[in-house]
This record gives C-alpha cells, sequence and structure tokens, in this order.
C-alpha cells in the first residue's frame, strides 16, 4: 500500500496544620470540605467511558489479520516491457490496543525487492481511515507529507481500497490499491494507475493465500 481523546483526572488534598503546643479547631464547612480521593476518582470514573477502538478499523484488521503468500504479476510496461511474475509475502496484524493496523509486504520487483510497512489508523476528526507507507525504496522511507495530504482510504465491509495522488517527472496520477474477494484463506489485491482525464492503467495483481495467523 502507498498508507486519541484522553480524560484529565483531577486530584485534590487536604493538608491540616496544627501550631505546636496548640489544640486549634478548624471549622469544616460544607463547602470548605473536598471529597475524599477514592470518592473523586469514582466520580470521575462513572463520567467516563472506556475507549474502545473503532469498529471500522477492527472489521478492517478482521478481514485481513494474518500472514499471506503473495503471487504478484506485473504487466508490461515502459518499466518492464516483459512484465514480471514473482512470489513475496504479506502479513497484517492489529497494532497496540487494536487503534492502528499494520500491514508488512516484502515483493520482489525487476528493480530490487521491495519491502514495505503499512499503518493505518481512524482520524477523528475527519471520521475516516488514514495512513502512512514507509517503504525501502523511497529516499526518505515514510512518506509523511503523502499522508497528510494525498492518499485517501475506504473500507466498506468488502473491499478496502487506497487512492493516492502521486507525481513522476511533473506529471500527476492516481494510484488506484483494492484488497478484493477476501475470504478466510484469500484475497486479490490490484494495483492501477489512472491518468486525469486519461485510460486507467493496471500495473500489478496479487493473488494471495492464507499460510498462518
Amino acid at each position: 500500500m502507498k498508507f486519541p481523546l484522553f480524560s484529565l483526572i483531577v486530584s485534590c488534598s487536604l493538608a491540616v496544620f496544627l501550631t505546636p503546643g496548640v489544640a486549634q479547631q478548624v471549622d469544616k464547612t460544607p463547602e470548605q470540605s473536598p471529597q475524599h480521593l477514592e470518592e473523586l476518582g469514582a466520580t470521575s470514573a462513572s463520567k467516563e467511558s472506556p475507549m474502545q477502538p473503532p469498529a471500522q478499523l477492527q472489521s478492517l484488521i478482521q478481514a485481513l489479520s494474518g500472514k499471506w503468500s503473495v503471487n504478484v504479476k506485473f504487466e508490461p510496461n515502459p518499466a518492464m516491457p516483459k512484465g514480471f511474475e514473482g512470489t513475496g509475502e504479506e502479513a497484517w496484524s492489529r497494532g497496540p490496543g487494536g487503534f492502528t493496523a499494520l500491514e508488512q509486504e516484502h515483493i520482489p520487483t525487476p528493480g530490487g525487492d521491495v519491502f514495505l510497512l503499512g499503518i493505518i489508523w481512524w482520524d477523528g476528526k475527519t471520521k475516516s481511515l488514514q495512513g502512512m507507507e514507509c517503504n525501502n525504496q523511497l529516499p526518505y522511507t515514510c512518506d509523511l507529507k503523502g499522508a497528510l495530504n494525498d492518499i485517501t482510504m475506504s473500507w466498506d465491509g468488502k473491499q478496502f481500497r487506497i487512492d493516492e495522488w502521486e507525481t513522476h517527472g511533473g506529471k500527476k496520477t492516481l494510484w488506484h490499491e483494492v484488497w478484493s474477494d477476501l475470504t478466510a484463506t484469500s484475497f486479490t489485491q490490484t494495483g492501477d494507475v489512472e491518468e486525469p482525464g486519461g485510460a486507467t492503467n493496471r500495473l500489478f495483481t496479487m493473488q494471495a493465500k492464507r499460510v498462518g495467523d
């Protein structure tokens, strides 16, 4: 692929100082008496709702989680006139707490092996999936700019789709990557390049088979 709210609990304490040798009466009106720490914590906890990982992200993780062997076929193109076929691997897992999905890929290409890490999360502000790619063939490895400005993602329970604007040689293209035909043991992954107002060309097709959890 080309891929948080905390409650503040305030604690109070009361210190009563007595002048040496003199017993002093300390007036305690209801307004002056703070709650015990235990009571304060219980009150705060009752107002909190436990933060749960977003359902859409959990559904995506459940659908793709595991280790996969992928047969990849690159279509003939100017960079690969004869195309290319090879075998790689892909793994999807749940990040800490289930608030991220992690994808790892190793794909052979004529230009060398591609090692990729994808990080996907739920953006509570935009109410959508967001992601960032780290790729050994990128000069800066992790594409933070692309994550902020160029990538959109969607998951409808049947297909996971990534769209990303790219610029090559001063020319903009739109990258489409789709995971489809998902079953418990297999899926299809495709990558297409679309020229705005022009044709859409298939770059690769991967056929994945589960090899582990």
